[in-house]
């Protein structure tokens, strides 16, 4: 009977966290369409890969996505994040400095944070910057998977923030891979508020 008893409560708890994992799955999937874009003080893009000095689709997709804001005027600052990955010679915002530059942005309108190896690490060296820099507010720019906890993470280092999706990224055009990247964010998504990392 005893057995029993705990064969049921391990069930239960299965269950339970199953259906925790499938309500933020559909909540995360829900939030990738959010665009709650408001003037700011600065355009923080979340890096991706670089592939051997050159932004992939994705990093490029976000960054497109920040220069169309920056010449909207939503913020008059770009700040890149990402560092220099296993093996590769660039960081990730360095590689977004020469994209932005090279498609008109002054220097001087960006600043980079390349220390930063998960976006929890990105983004409390943002953090960092703001103060030092007097800035606000910022428009955290990335993929639409990846906003909800990036302003979940923003929230709680007291920044005040916006979000905006890169919508041009492949990963929004390909509704099976936006799906397992939604999956794999909702797992992320749990080991953050877990374990802080």
């Amino acid at each position: 009977m005893k057995w029993v008893g705990w064969k049921k409560m391990i069930i239960l708890t299965g269950i339970g966290i199953f259906g925790l994992f499938f309500i933020l799955t559909i909540l995360i999937y829900k939030y990738s369409y959010i665009d709650d874009k408001q003037k700011a003080d600065a355009i923080v893009v979340l890096g991706a890969s670089q592939w051997d000095g050159k932004p992939s689709p994705v990093f490029r997709a976000r960054l497109d996505h920040a220069h169309e804001l920056y010449n909207e005027k939503y913020a008059p600052l770009i700040i890149l994040t990402g560092g220099i990955g296993d093996g590769e010679k660039f960081s990730e915002s360095y590689v977004g400095t020469i994209y932005l530059s090279n498609r008109g942005i002054h220097e001087k309108d960006i600043l980079i944070e390349e220390k930063g190896r998960t976006s929890w690490q990105s983004l409390k060296n943002v953090a960092e910057i703001m103060r030092e820099r007097e800035i606000d507010s910022i428009i955290l720019v990335s993929d639409g998977f990846h906003l909800m906890r990036l302003q979940k993470m923003a929230n709680d280092l007291g920044i005040r923030n916006f979000i905006s999706a890169a919508k041009e990224s492949p990963v929004s055009k390909n509704k099976f891979i936006k799906f397992k990247y939604v999956v794999r964010e909702a797992f992320v998504f749990l080991m953050y508020i877990l374990f802080k990392i």
